[in-house]
């Protein structure tokens, strides 16, 4: 298992604190991270200067994620050019946001969302890209829980799980059921973690469906069962890695946040 952290809570950390991006991606590697994550936005904007950094430093990239409104747009061939743009980043894998549901015909919309991401699916197979899609924790998304995800992963050839540790708060599902139920199509972890208070002044409150409020916090030192999670993907001989993500955290401290995390899955992975 490598370990990667999501570029963007990096790039929010290194924007809040006017540090050097380089100097931070160095600090994070000696702490042992392999890999980032990347969105299709970001390598857009970033990939100059990234490429650079990233050879410099000595990572290369876990994964790109992007949003492709397929119930809005569902003709559309938009996931041609983020699955080139994942291929272009040497990511491992590409992970489809498909789009949600409307105040319309939400059987169409399902139908608009499975369509699209077979398309996106069949299309990453020609070119060696795999395509997952996660539990996203978005009220009108409906893979948002673990029968929503099921639904697109059992209908869809060759779809894969990338497994989001915190996204299951959204209807207070129990993870480790959750973990149970998709293992055999995982394929990355997105390792989030959850707190009943928040740990700095300016940490951003979650929402989930029943109006109770969670706190995201640094990955392995919440309420969910991360290590437990670790430990059965070692059991099971998992090829895959795993990607330490903080959204929501205040700016300014998301870099310490995600520095202790890396050495901290680092010591649990050894």
């Amino acid at each position: 298992m490598k370990i990667a952290v999501f570029y963007e809570n990096i790039y929010d950390g290194v924007q809040a604190t006017g540090q050097d991006m380089e100097n931070v991606l160095a600090r994070l590697k000696n702490a042992g991270m392999d890999m980032l994550y990347i969105s299709a936005d970001s390598w857009r904007r970033d990939r100059q200067d990234l490429k650079r950094q990233m050879e410099n430093v000595g990572l290369t990239m876990e994964g790109m994620h992007a949003f492709c409104d397929f119930p809005k747009n569902p003709g559309t061939e938009a996931y041609k050019e983020l699955i080139d743009l994942a291929v272009d980043s040497g990511a491992n894998n590409f992970l489809i946001v498909p789009g949600f549901l409307s105040t319309g015909n939400s059987v169409r919309d399902l139908d608009s969302i499975a369509e699209g991401v077979g398309k996106t699916a069949a299309y990453g197979k020609t070119v060696g890209m795999p395509v997952l899609m996660e539990d996203f924790d978005g009220l009108t998304a409906p893979y948002n829980c673990m029968a929503g995800l099921k639904y697109f992963l059992d209908r869809v050839p060759g779809l894969g799980c990338a497994f989001d540790t915190g996204n299951f708060v959204m209807f207070h599902e129990d993870v480790l059921s959750a973990f149970d139920l998709f293992a055999d199509k995982i394929q990355t972890l997105h390792l989030k973690d959850r707190t009943p208070a928040r740990r700095h002044e300016n940490d951003t409150p979650f929402t989930c469906a029943d109006g109770t409020q969670t706190f995201a916090c640094a990955p392995g030192s919440g309420d969910v069962p991360i290590e437990e999670i670790l430990n059965r993907l070692k059991a099971r001989h998992y090829p895959g890695n795993v990607i330490a993500e903080l959204y929501c955290c205040d700016p300014k401290e998301v870099l310490e946040d995600l520095e202790w995390s890396v050495r901290w899955l680092r010591s649990r992975i050894k």
